[in-house]
């Protein structure tokens, strides 16, 4: 999980750079806020999920394993409800469908990185 939010980071950082270097930095800004705002909060998931490591195998460990992850999960909603939350109130200016659309584009390559790593 890590290495798709490290993924994620390099793609929009890269997009920020073109927009920024190509004379429209508000826009550049907002994709790269909206590509870490999925970003970081799913590398916050894959710590916690898998904080276990090999350790936490087998049918005893199951409950701490699903426990991992129920909790995992609730810190990344809460990690994004709250950024998006922040960004709107304290970001100007802010083109929000720069912000939407990288956001998107994140959750879509965060998809396609998880089907080629279960494969």
């Amino acid at each position: 999980m890590l290495v798709i939010a490290a993924v994620q980071l390099v793609l929009v950082s890269v997009a920020g750079a073109v927009l920024h270097f190509s004379g429209r930095p508000v826009v550049a800004l907002s994709v790269v806020i909206g590509g870490a705002l999925c970003a970081l909060p799913n590398a916050y998931f894959g710590l916690r999920a898998f904080q276990g490591g090999p350790r936490e195998r087998g049918a005893r460990a199951a409950d701490r394993v699903l426990q991992n992850f129920y909790r995992g999960e609730t810190g990344k909603f809460l990690l994004t409800l709250v950024g998006f939350a922040a960004v709107f109130a304290m970001v100007k200016p802010l083109n929000p469908a720069a912000l939407f659309v990288s956001y998107g584009l994140c959750v879509i390559v965060q998809w396609v990185l998880v089907a080629r790593l279960v494969r």
